[in-house]
């Protein structure tokens, strides 16, 4: 049963006084769902369903506060595609927009229920990696993505053909705000990219251990 908004009126008579009521029932079912919608829209992206900036922001908090409490690692990876921009320049926009959803659908299908990916716009992606506690199995969560995106992807032209570069920091080793650690991983993807792409690298301040 949907729930109902109730309005009551009172109605009064000639001589001012109320002589009955009028009950008016309307379904809030649509008003729900609409509010639903606009809270969705405003934390995902709209291309791919997976979380926005803002909802991204929110995430790191809470993984913060986790890896602090249970001590443990969380790895902050920003992932851009290599090679994209010859497939929109190729086969057009939705051709690009069609490799994005796929990407999308991939990074989903890898991370586990503690993990967040999120598209932050363009090629552009950052997966919040929890409960890791050593490097070692980081570096082996990154290759098996590494392999996930290179695979050739459909598109209604044929087969797309992109890689991933992929910038690593890791808190709390990378011991700084949420932001901070954004920008440390975005370092470790500039070097990814000069490093001949296809690879990921983990920010040059972080310690390794």
């Amino acid at each position: 049963m949907e729930p109902e908004w109730l309005t009551l009126s009172a109605i009064k008579n000639s001589d001012g006084e109320i002589s009955h009521y009028v009950n008016v029932f309307s379904s809030v079912g649509e008003l729900i769902k609409r509010q639903r919608y606009l809270e969705h829209a405003a934390n995902h992206d709209a291309l791919t369903g997976l979380p926005n900036r803002l909802l991204l922001a929110d995430r790191m908090n809470v993984a913060m506060e986790l890896a602090l409490r249970t001590k443990t690692l969380l790895a902050v990876c920003y992932l851009d595609l290599d090679g994209f921009k010859p497939v929109n320049d190729h086969w057009g926009h939705e051709a690009g927009d069609e490799v994005l959803k796929q990407v999308a659908v991939r990074l989903k299908s890898l991370i586990r229920k503690c993990d967040t990916v999120a598209r932050l716009g363009g090629d552009e992606f950052v997966l919040l990696l929890g409960n890791m506690t050593n490097l070692t199995d980081c570096d082996s969560f990154l290759t098996r993505v590494l392999t996930e995106i290179e695979r050739p992807t459909p598109i209604a032209q044929g087969f797309a053909y992109v890689s991933a570069s992929i910038g690593v920091t890791v808190f709390p080793l990378d011991n700084v705000p949420a932001m901070t650690l954004l920008l440390h991983a975005d370092q470790g993807l500039y070097q990814a990219k000069n490093s001949g792409k296809s690879c990921f690298s983990y920010c040059s301040a972080l310690p390794r251990q």
